[in-house]
Parts: structure tokens; C-alpha cells; sequence
């Protein structure tokens, strides 16, 4: 499959280009063959692309400058929220080209890439990915360590304090728009993020866990609890591995694993989300030894709370060939 990715326009500037970006790399993840935007911009020298060009002419652009089996293009309206139409057609067959037309919803900048991957899947015609350790549900040994198995997150509920007592031990000092504070709804403390309109709107507000060792290769579950007043919450589980250095600059620990969790549920009130993954990297010398949870919000502004972090090792690593699993950093704190 040749997937061509033709100019998609944009209200906000770049973003076009950002999109078509996306599109590309998802596309190739998946093993498609993708064409190099510098050489799609000189062989449509002065032509005009856009998301009205009839299918059939976009069919017959596809085929006779690209060879291409699959062409799209498409326009992005609005500047927070966003609405993205793709456009794309199956250009091989000359006489029924077939033609995709989809508008994706997309409230923020944040969004704009989860959207554009599923869109990768539609106009492929692939199923959307389900949950590949969906199995471990109904496994008794996972289950097992998971209920009766050390929790790996150092002062999980942010019960204690560090030296200064002024944040919670083992985790970032709060920052600006954020607050340790009693739990509104019971017993102990929780993190607050009160984060305003125009952070809502960029950056977003993290807070991240010490380090934590992990086996890379092993099975992790991880949970939390939120309660959301506006803010979209999102976790970040992200794997380091430690860079040796060279030419004058010291080792350091780079990340080289990120895992995503999308927790869903109604504002206003304690929702929980669980997750597995499996921290890991094509690299044998990037493997993740450490790891660290980010809690994440953004858009739109207002209130979030965190507690009751958990991240607990359910399965060994498989051996390597030498029947030994891979080490983890014993050091980290």
C-alpha cells in the first residue's frame, strides 16, 4: 500500500502541515509505503489540492503523478476546538476509485493526534486496535499479584510529607497551580492542579512520581483515582534508560518508553482507571530501567484532584536467551 498524503489546509497556520505529519507516521507504523513531502511538492509543482477537488480528478492526480494507491487530503477548521475532514480515495482502480469523507472532532491540541491515528485505521480499513493485554483479565496469577503484590509507588496516597513539609515525600514539589491539600471528600490529602485558561490551553500542568525500578520486558498494572471539575485527565507512564554520555557530557537518563492512559468517567465526582503495559524498547541498550508516572490535565481550565496512585509488577519479563530476565535499576529513589 502506497499512502499519499496530499497538502491538507488549516484555519490555524501549521497545523495542516502538523496533521499530514500524523498521518504519515501512523502510516508507516502500520507498513505502508509513504511518500516524502518535499517530493510530493515538486511533482505537484503549481496544482491545487484541496478537500473540494472532486474525487475522481484526486483519483487521477494520485495515479498519474504518484502511482499511488491511496491519496488524501483534507482541511482543518477552527482554532481550538478543531474540526479535521479527510478526504482520501483508493486511486488504483480508475473506474471506481472508492472515496473516504470523514470529519473528526477534535476539542484541543491534545486531541489532534489520537484522532489522526484512528483516522490512519478508517481510511485503511483496518479495525481500531483493541486492548492487546486484554487477556490478562481472566488470569489468576496476574490477578493474584495484583491484588497481594507490593505497590512499586512510593507514598502512593501523598500521605507524607517531604523534609520541607511542604509537599508530599517522593514526588516533584507542587508548583504554580497546584496545591497539596486535605482530601475534599474524606480522610488524608490529595494533589490539586487549579489551572487557568491559558494553561489549559498550552502546556497543561504535569506532576510526576519519583524514580521507580522496573524490569524491562515485565507486565505492570497501573491505577489512580481523579475527580475532574473541568480538566481532561490524561497519565503518562514514561521508561528511562541511561544514556552513557560522550564527547564532555555526563550520563543521563533519557526516556525511551511512553505508554498513554485515557481515563474516561463524569465530572464532579472519584472516578478510577486501570491499566496494563509493558515497558520496553527495540533497543537493547535503551531499555527502560527506570520509570516515573506523570500526571496529566489539560484543556479546558478549572479543577482536578489525584490520589491513590498504584503501579504493581503482575508478570515476570520472559527469560532471554541465556534464561535470565532483564535487570532493573535497584537504585532508583
Amino acid at each position: 500500500m502506497t499512502f499519499l498524503v496530499l497538502p491538507i489546509t488549516s484555519d490555524e497556520e501549521g497545523l495542516g502541515e502538523k496533521v499530514g505529519e500524523m498521518l504519515r507516521f501512523k502510516a508507516k507504523r502500520l507498513g505502508a509505503v509513504v511518500f516524502d513531502p518535499a517530493s510530493v511538492a515538486e511533482n505537484l509543482g503549481s496544482v491545487k489540492v484541496s478537500a473540494d477537488m472532486p474525487p475522481a480528478k484526486l483519483a487521477e492526480l494520485a495515479r498519474e503523478k504518484f502511482k499511488a494507491d491511496l491519496a488524501i487530503t483534507g482541511h482543518v477548521k477552527g482554532k481550538g476546538p478543531y474540526e479535521v475532514r479527510l478526504v482520501a480515495v483508493h486511486a488504483a482502480d480508475p473506474k471506481d476509485p472508492g472515496t473516504f469523507d470523514k470529519t473528526y472532532a477534535c476539542s484541543h491540541h491534545q486531541v489532534v493526534p489520537l484522532e489522526m491515528a484512528k483516522a490512519v485505521y478508517d481510511m485503511l480499513g483496518l479495525p481500531q486496535p483493541d486492548d492487546p493485554l486484554r487477556m490478562l483479565h481472566g488470569d489468576a496469577a496476574v490477578q493474584r499479584r495484583w491484588r497481594d503484590g507490593p505497590n512499586l509507588v512510593r507514598n502512593p496516597g501523598f500521605e507524607l510529607a517531604d523534609p520541607t513539609g511542604k509537599n508530599p515525600a517522593d514526588w516533584q514539589a507542587v508548583e504554580e497551580q497546584m496545591a497539596w491539600v486535605p482530601n475534599p471528600d474524606g480522610a488524608g490529602k490529595v494533589i490539586k492542579f487549579d489551572m487557568n485558561q491559558a494553561t489549559a490551553e498550552t502546556y497543561g500542568l504535569d506532576f510526576y512520581s519519583d524514580w521507580i525500578a522496573i524490569e524491562p520486558g515485565a507486565t505492570y498494572r497501573f491505577s489512580c483515582r481523579y475527580k475532574s471539575l473541568g480538566p481532561t485527565p490524561k497519565i503518562f507512564l514514561k521508561g528511562y534508560f541511561l544514556w552513557p554520555g560522550g564527547d564532555g557530557y555526563a550520563p543521563q537518563w533519557r526516556e525511551s518508553y511512553r505508554q498513554q492512559v485515557h481515563p474516561g468517567g463524569p465530572q464532579g465526582q472519584w472516578n478510577s482507571v486501570t491499566a496494563d503495559f509493558v515497558p520496553d524498547a527495540f533497543k537493547a541498550a535503551q531499555k527502560p530501567l527506570r520509570l516515573k508516572v506523570d500526571l496529566y490535565a489539560y484543556y479546558p481550565a478549572g479543577v482536578i484532584f489525584w490520589d491513590d496512585i498504584v503501579l504493581k509488577k503482575v508478570r515476570d519479563a520472559p527469560p532471554k536467551a541465556d534464561g535470565k530476565a532483564e535487570p532493573a535499576d535497584k537504585k532508583a529513589r
